[in-house]
């Protein structure tokens, strides 16, 4: 049994899908499931080495074309590489956005230390429907191709993430 050389390198390709953000969950998820069967180890088991050595590659590929586009924020960031823009470590932002951002952390900190455990709840949920909020605004800015909005959005939802993995930090750190 032959490994077929995947039609292409990029993430939508492998799966077979459109390069696009508008994409349903459970249309990743079935064309995922539908490639790893041709690709599973287990039906190299038998062949040569070079194929079994290809298959898995190709399936380490597919796994990881998967999980870039089943996550919305990182199958936008994975457009917008594929457009030629990337997020710098030091990107300018809108500096009221900062200080609400150092603001924010400050309270969670107090929360944190103070043991006020509801508190950092209420904190994480807000953030959480904010950033919900945030993921939303992608799909309109893909429809109208606006790549400097698309990166600002995407850079504004790693400072949310971070701010939810704080969140997550203090909640755990009590379990």
């Amino acid at each position: 049994m032959a490994v077929e050389r995947a039609s292409s390198s990029d993430a939508f390709g492998l799966l077979g899908l459109p390069a696009q953000f508008d994409l349903d969950p459970q249309v990743i998820e079935r064309a995922f499931y539908d490639r790893s069967k041709d690709l599973h180890p287990d039906r190299f088991a038998n062949a040569p080495a070079a194929e079994r050595v290809v298959a898995l590659s190709q399936s380490r590929a597919l796994n990881d074309a998967y999980k870039t586009l089943k996550n919305p924020v990182k199958r936008a960031e994975y457009l917008l590489a594929q457009a030629g823009v990337t997020i710098g470590p030091n990107e300018k932002l809108d500096p009221a956005f900062l200080m609400e951002i150092l603001e924010l952390r400050e309270e969670l900190a107090e929360a944190r230390v103070a043991n006020k455990l509801p508190e950092v709840s209420r904190l994480q949920r807000t953030m959480a429907e904010r950033r919900k909020a945030a993921v939303a605004k992608l799909q309109p800015l893909f429809d109208h191709h606006d790549l400097p909005a698309i990166k600002d959005q995407l850079i504004l939802l790693r400072y949310l993430d971070r701010y939810l993995e704080e969140c997550d930090a203090a909640l755990d750190e009590e379990d």
